[in-house]
């Protein structure tokens, strides 16, 4: 498990510092719902980014009698939390605010120092996700960023950039909120901004949770890497017939099955080198793949063995 943060989390981190203490300025200052929403949202993204350098140093751990695998899978624990975080503190919290203020319906001080405020932080908010989509692999980038959100197995990454993305998105419907608030002198406008962020967060953790809860039930890898090791599997000398390869995702790296049929090769002690040379050779063509269980499976058992 790599002891690396990725830093996008530290960008993120950053970037949300600076944001919310701004907004809770221009909070106070204007009176405006949708400028307290926002500043709600961006402390709720402070916090998630330390939940998240908690989670990458508790799976650092090294492995223990009981953890023999170690705890990389923390992070999944730790992503949940987040995503969870993202949902209540975050969404409920903004859209609690809106209706809110949509119930005790106040007028909007200086309207123009929450609109330079949003504007700022549509710039701070933009560079941000611009550094930590740059973080993710030219190739994956090139697949699609909603791909990516999909097959990554990078809980922290796929948080910060999913938040990332929410965050402009929440700052997008709160400027358009106040801007009409301000253009029709209606405050009510500015209520609906809240809850308007709020819907945004809540689904984008909603999302997030349905990918996280993929990756704890244990998820497979990507498919061209099932492909790419089955046909390196099927080109070696010592393998007649693979019947199963099964390629799990565990945090950063990959646990491997695979049952095969062996050519002949003489007595126990030279199938279990055969073996040893296959392990070897995969985890140095695959070295993602840090656990490899190789099980020789006799013909006789047919296609499917018990």
């Amino acid at each position: 498990m790599s002891t690396t943060v990725p830093r996008a989390v530290y960008y993120a981190l950053a970037s949300n510092v600076a944001v919310a203490l701004c907004k809770f300025a221009a909070a106070a200052y204007t009176a405006s719902g949708a400028a307290l929403a926002e500043a709600i949202h961006s402390s709720a993204d402070c916090m998630n980014q330390f939940f998240m350098l908690v989670g990458r140093r508790a799976a650092s751990e090294r492995a223990d009698e009981q953890h023999p695998l170690g705890f990389g899978r923390e992070s999944y624990f730790y992503a949940m939390v987040v995503a969870l975080q993202i949902f209540i503190v975050g969404g409920l919290a903004s859209a609690a605010v809106g209706i809110y203020r949509l119930t005790h319906i106040t007028p909007l001080d200086h309207p123009l120092v929450v609109v330079a405020v949003l504007g700022a932080s549509i710039v701070i908010e933009g560079a941000a996700l611009r550094a930590s989509v740059r973080t993710v692999g030219h190739e994956l980038r090139s697949r699609g960023l909603w791909r990516w959100f999909r097959e990554t197995g990078k809980p922290e990454l796929l948080l910060v950039i999913g938040e990332d993305i929410a965050a402009l998105a929440g700052v997008l419907v709160s400027l358009i909120a106040v801007a009409i608030a301000v253009w029709t002198g209606n405050p009510v406008f500015d209520a609906l901004g809240g809850i308007g962020v709020g819907l945004v967060l809540m689904g984008t953790a909603l999302l997030s949770l349905r990918e996280i809860k993929s990756l704890i039930v244990g998820e497979s890898a990507h498919r061209s890497v099932r492909a790419a090791m089955e046909k390196w599997l099927a080109a070696r000398p010592e393998v007649r017939r693979i019947v199963s390869l099964v390629v799990l995702r565990w945090a950063d790296d990959l646990l491997v099955a695979v049952q095969a049929e062996l050519e002949p090769r003489g007595g126990e002690e030279q199938l279990v080198r055969a073996i040893d040379e296959i392990e070897l050779a995969l985890r140095a063509a695959f070295p993602a793949a840090k656990w490899i269980f190789f099980e020789p499976e006799l013909s006789e058992h047919g296609d499917h063995p018990v």
